[in-house]
């Protein structure tokens, strides 16, 4: 019986770990998230878990963004919409995570062209076919 027990917990952390390398990677998005956090931190003077946890939040909103500019691609006011609602959700993340300093220098970073989240989202977007 503890052979068997022992053999089921094996079986299932296996698969759990084969399941989860099988979850598609978009590496436009890793990338342009990465390089964006790094000027994030470099603005506003993070730490290294401040770092994790912006660069997380921006891998999972510019997914979100290129997943939108996949699904309303025709519709440019859906896509708007959208984009404006993935935004708001990744500054209300944001604010629980910086200081009142870090604040204060995010607003002054998000006049920075280089943190135009509609070129990011075009940076991650799939480009269209003419």
């Amino acid at each position: 019986m503890k052979n068997f027990t022992l053999s089921l917990c094996f079986v299932f952390a296996l698969a759990f770990s084969a399941s989860a390398q099988v979850a598609p990677q978009n590496e436009s998005v890793e990338k342009t998230a990465a390089s964006i956090s790094r000027l994030m931190v470099q603005s506003m003077g993070m730490n290294e878990v401040e770092y994790i946890q912006i660069r997380n939040l921006n891998q999972e909103r510019l997914a979100k963004a290129a997943e939108a500019s996949r699904k309303y691609a025709s519709d440019g006011s859906s896509l708007e919409a959208s984009l404006r609602e993935i935004e708001e959700e990744f500054e209300n993340k944001l604010f629980t995570i910086l200081n009142s300093r870090q604040l204060e220098a995010y607003a002054a970073f998000k006049a920075k062209p280089e943190a135009n989240f509609l070129s990011l989202v075009e940076q991650v977007s799939p480009k269209a076919k003419k």
